[in-house]
């Protein structure tokens, strides 16, 4: 198995530097005492010098923001940047809503990994140019979407006609398009509008393994308040999407392409007659999707099965439109086979990485440096322009919004550098749109019709006793984020792993293979162990730690794209066996255990409607305190909160919270200031964001002894860090457990890459936000509201002669979130839309019998069940 985190523990490592007489004696022991006089951590002092001549657009203080298009995968994400003095430090979406990946990035553009030997572009642009001399050469990029690459490449192919090009991508796109060809006769790309659906059916598919994924939970989202859309989930493994169904069936592969196969028929698109009801959740479905039904299903269903679900929608008259494809040629895991055959390689896709040695001329270009004849970095999106197709597929620009750091170049830049060009740069139109934040070119609808599919539809998926689906992993996806320790460390939804992946089944097919007794023995043991197995499919194999999870049907395995890559595909049939081994997995979800609680209370529509708010008690011994000209709040909607983590990344890279590497998790020392709960119930599984609550009457605050934890006028429970001399009596006394205490220098491991001495001159010291603290060992941190967002709000506000407007304050947590599930606003605010929130009948407090009335609270949970399907055994 790969290294995870650290090379070595963070702790033996800080042991030895502590300690470096060796195990503590009696004289060690007076040496220690004697240490102690000085300052638990040392003071670092650096030295300042001022701008001879200030920069243009650099303010001191200050702020400023640009728009641009970040590819993840080849598609573009619009997002904001918001600088500081020339540093990119945070990134929000421009519209409706991003993945993790480009705020996630942040890490890479600064990580000191990607320094390798200077880049030698002229050596290697004459070597390419030989090899293309001497005989074919296969160049494999990435999925571009991008119109200027395709022109580029069409001039390279011209230029040198031993040139050939193949795009690579784990996660292929290519079954939507033929898909659409199948029932259109022309290759097309779907667009769908589930906000305009009351009914949606999600046919195996979750926000990370579609293009548009984050997009249709922000549209589905604002539809799950009354009156309600309804929602039914229909998949082989667990997704985050199907979570929030108000329905689920769970099928195997191929009995999911089955059940498309009789929703077809019971909806007329084939002649014939269902073979099953699926327990009644068939016909209660067919009724339901009769009064405004769309289906979204998985881009990595078969061929057949995608034009089954675009032959569905038409008869439905679903919200959909059809776009040219994306991509020129569709991105497929055969370009591997490709490169592995090449006696020429040039590779520059991402993910799994073919064989370079032996052949006759190979190059590697990526962000990091690899061992290669010739390694060549490629420049990090904030460093390139160029220009992405969206998952709408509209055209965006995108700019560089720093200078390569360590001589990157963009692959049009490369391109350009072959053909000894100057690189294209932006057009007057590119930049008036990225001055104004909108695309470069709508997408451009086509006029369809559909043709019939009876006699014309190839096979589906074949039946096997145990059949696997490879899936893009929801922090790493196809392994292209490895080297990013914020994704590494932020918990994968459902199972809440960290640092690893695991092979996915179902409670009933681990009891089968004779593995669940002795997992919930370890588990209530507090053991990490699992089993280590051996996964067969397709010819190759894989070893993967298995990891059961309730959601799963019997006969279907997952395992994740960043640990099991097959070049032929992503869903086999499969055999596993024992090794006799065991590795150690980690996961979050009982850290913070708030014991046998109804935290997550769920309502249905009808009861939300009839619900009449609570009227607060305010019984307390304690005094109130002085009220200021503000009084901060937050509600977090769980009937839109999907457990995506985004908030945790978001808020992580805001106050820069550092990630400290699997062994310090496992202890439970992990640093994040909100974790997500998530709980399996007989509804359906739930997800409850927890961050400190700001209790107006807070247990941590009347335990320490120097002061270090206090209330505000404001209403914010802060921390006074060089106060805090680390008792921990504040976070023993939380009932919410929402604190976090630096057991050792995490912040200087992070930015030294394990090495706290190395902090210093570390690259990464640049992606720290200087209006926050860089909290150190011995101190402990919660959620502070982004109190330097309220204090730069009430700066700006000053400046102007105004008082702060409503919703002008955002925090990081709010911005990033997907579904809209987090609102912070001001109680004393007549116009806020927090004093709704509070009014709400589905309004209530976490913990409400401990009496810290809160300023953070929640909504309940709402569910639209469908009558007919409230007491049916379907599997759901």
């Amino acid at each position: 198995m790969p290294e995870r985190g650290y090379k070595e523990s963070l702790e033996k490592e800080l042991f030895r530097e502590e300690f470096p007489f060796g195990p503590v004696s009696r004289r060690g022991f007076l040496a220690l005492g004697l240490l102690t006089l000085a300052a638990c951590t040392p003071v670092v002092r650096r030295k300042g010098v001022p701008y001879v001549r200030q920069p243009e657009w650099v303010v001191e203080g200050g702020r400023t923001a640009f728009a641009t298009a970040i590819a993840h995968a080849g598609v573009a994400e619009p997002v904001l940047v918001r600088h500081y003095q020339e540093r990119p430090l945070f990134l929000s979406p421009l519209e409706g809503a991003m993945s993790p990946y480009p705020l996630a990035g942040l890490y890479a553009l600064y990580d000191p990994a990607r320094k390798g030997k200077a880049p030698d572009w002229k050596g290697f642009f004459a070597a390419w140019r030989k090899a293309l001399g001497e005989g074919e050469t296969l160049l494999v990029l990435p999925r571009t979407t991008s119109p200027g690459l395709e022109a580029l490449l069409q001039r390279a192919q011209a230029q040198f006609p031993n040139l050939r090009v193949a795009r690579f991508e784990a996660w292929s796109l290519e079954n939507v398009y033929l898909g659409a060809e199948l029932l259109f006769g022309q290759r097309a790309w779907p667009v769908y509008a589930p906000e305009k659906a009351e009914v949606v059916l999600l046919l195996d598919v979750d926000l990370h393994e579609h293009p548009a994924g984050y997009l249709w939970w922000a549209a589905l989202s604002g539809r799950r308040l009354p009156p309600m859309n309804r929602i039914y989930a229909v998949e082989s493994g667990g997704s985050l999407l199907g979570s929030v169904a108000d329905h689920r069936l769970a099928l195997k592969p191929s009995a999911l392409e089955a059940f498309l196969l009789d929703l077809a028929k019971a909806l007329g698109v084939l002649p014939g007659s269902p073979s099953r009801d699926y327990g009644g959740f068939l016909p209660a479905l067919v009724e339901d999707l009769g009064r405004g039904g769309l289906l979204l299903p998985g881009v990595h269903l078969s061929p057949g099965a995608q034009a089954l679900a675009m032959a569905i929608n038409a008869r439905l008259r679903a919200p959909v439109a059809y776009v040219p494809p994306l991509e020129r040629e569709p991105a497929t895991p055969r370009a591997f086979l490709e490169a592995e055959g090449a006696s020429r390689l040039v590779w520059a896709a991402e993910g799994s990485l073919p064989p370079l040695e032996g052949k006759r001329f190979a190059a590697l270009l990526s962000l990091y440096p690899r061992e290669a004849p010739f390694s060549l970095p490629l420049a990090h999106p904030l460093e390139a322009g160029g220009q992405h197709r969206d998952a709408l597929g509209r055209l965006w620009p995108a700019q560089a919004l720093v200078k390569p750091l360590y001589g990157g170049k963009g692959l049009e830049e490369v391109l350009a550098g072959l053909l000894g060009e100057e690189p294209p740069a932006l057009s007057p139109e590119a930049k008036r749109a990225l001055a104004e934040g909108r695309p470069l070119e709508e997408a451009r609808p086509l006029a369809l019709e559909a043709k019939g599919l009876e006699g014309r539809l190839p096979p589906l998926r074949q039946e096997a006793p145990l059949e696997l689906t490879l899936r893009p992993d929801a922090s790493l996806y196809d392994g292209r984020y490895r080297e990013n320790p914020y994704l590494q460390e932020l918990p994968r939804p459902l199972s809440r792993l960290v640092w690893d992946g695991a092979l996915l089944v179902g409670e009933e097919e681990a009891e089968r293979l004779g593995f669940l007794e002795g997992i919930r023995a370890r588990e209530r043991r507090g053991d990490p162990r699992r089993p280590l197995l051996r996964v067969r499919a397709g010819g190759r194999e894989a070893l993967l730690p298995l990891w059961p999870l309730p959601l799963l049907p019997q006969g279907s395995l997952t395992a994740p794209l960043s640990h099991f890559f097959h070049p032929e595909g992503v869903v086999f049939a499969a055999e596993v066996s024992p090794t006799g081994r065991d590795y150690p997995l980690v996961s979050t979800q009982y850290h913070g255990d708030l014991g046998e609680v109804e935290a997550v209370k769920v309502l249905s529509e009808e009861e939300a409607l009839k619900a009449a708010p609570k009227e607060e008690k305010g019984v307390s011994f304690y005094p109130p305190w002085p009220q200021g000209e503000h009084a901060w709040a937050m509600t977090v909607d769980l009937t839109r909160c999907l457990g995506c983590g985004l908030c945790v990344l978001a808020c992580q890279v805001e106050n820069n919270i550092p990630a400290v590497g699997k062994e310090e998790v496992q202890k439970g020392r992990e640093m994040h200031w909100i974790r997500v709960d998530r709980y399996f119930a007989e509804e359906g599984v739930f997800h409850q964001p927890v961050m400190c609550q700001h209790c107006e009457k807070a247990p941590c605050e009347a335990v320490c002894p120097v002061a270090a934890t206090v209330h505000s006028s404001e209403g914010l429970n802060l921390m006074v860090y060089n106060r805090c001399v680390g008792t921990k009596y504040c976070s023993a006394n939380c009932p919410y457990k929402a604190r976090r205490f630096n057991f050792f220098p995490y912040a200087e491991a992070f930015l030294g890459k394990g090495d706290p001495r190395r902090a210093k001159e570390s690259p990464l010291a640049l992606l720290m936000n200087p209006e926050v603290t860089v909290r150190s060992r011995g101190v402990m941190e919660k959620c502070t509201y982004c109190v330097q967002r309220i204090e730069l709000a009430r700066a700006e506000a000053a400046k102007e002669g105004r008082g702060i407007r409503t919703g002008e304050i955002r925090t990081a947590c709010q911005e990033a979130c997907p579904g809209k599930a987090i609102h912070f606003g001001d109680l004393l605010d007549p116009n806020d839309p927090i004093q709704a929130h509070r009014q709400d009948g589905r309004h209530y407090v976490l913990l409400e019998e401990v009496n810290t009335w809160p300023r953070t609270t929640y909504l309940a949970h709402l569910k639209n069940p469908n009558p007919r399907l409230k007491e049916a055994d379907h599997g759901a």
